[in-house]
């Protein structure tokens, strides 16, 4: 059997590896430092959130500002109509699954729950009279959304809201 012998690097060699694992450790970023590009998990959730928003027939264009008359008498641009999708998009971009739903004894945690939860917190909040969100709905229950899952996440989401609403007026 041959001996082998110890090959020693020389400096482009060693400038290559270390570059090599620059690179190899970049791909594992902290979830924050993430684009919604590299997060793979976000496009998942988006997608899952198309499919939720065309079965709920949510309004999906930002709401258009138009020259409205006030009781005074004065014209002022007012946003009419609805970008329920966009601010479920938002929503579901910026929130942690996690920290919304976690499943525990016997409680199953699907991102697609999650999701038609948040779709159906947006379409309540914009109007609180729709009758078609019950959790007798075929999609609403296939996918597990019971009455006690949809109160504990809208109330997170209304914590997290709230919070945010709160940090953004301070600065």
């Amino acid at each position: 059997m041959q001996k082998r012998k110890h090959i020693f690097l020389d400096d482009n060699a060693k400038i290559e590896r270390i570059a090599n694992k620059i690179r190899k450790y970049e791909k594992y970023k902290p979830h924050a430092l993430k684009t919604s590009d590299e997060d793979f998990r976000l496009q998942e959730k988006l997608a899952m959130l198309s499919i939720v928003a065309s079965n709920f027939m949510m309004t999906g264009h930002s709401p258009t500002l138009v020259m409205t008359k006030r009781e005074e008498g004065d014209e002022v641009l007012l946003p009419v109509g609805g970008g329920q999708k966009d601010r479920a998009r938002e929503i579901i971009s910026k929130v942690d699954f996690r920290k919304l739903y976690r499943g525990g004894k016997g409680r199953k945690t699907d991102p697609l729950m999650i999701v038609t939860a948040i779709c159906m917190y947006v379409m309540r909040k914009d109007n609180p009279k729709r009758g078609d969100i019950r959790y007798t709905n075929d999609f609403i229950s296939k996918v597990g959304v019971t009455k006690d899952i949809y109160q504990h996440i809208s109330q997170k989401l209304d914590d997290y809201l709230s919070s945010q609403n709160l940090i953004g007026r301070s600065i």
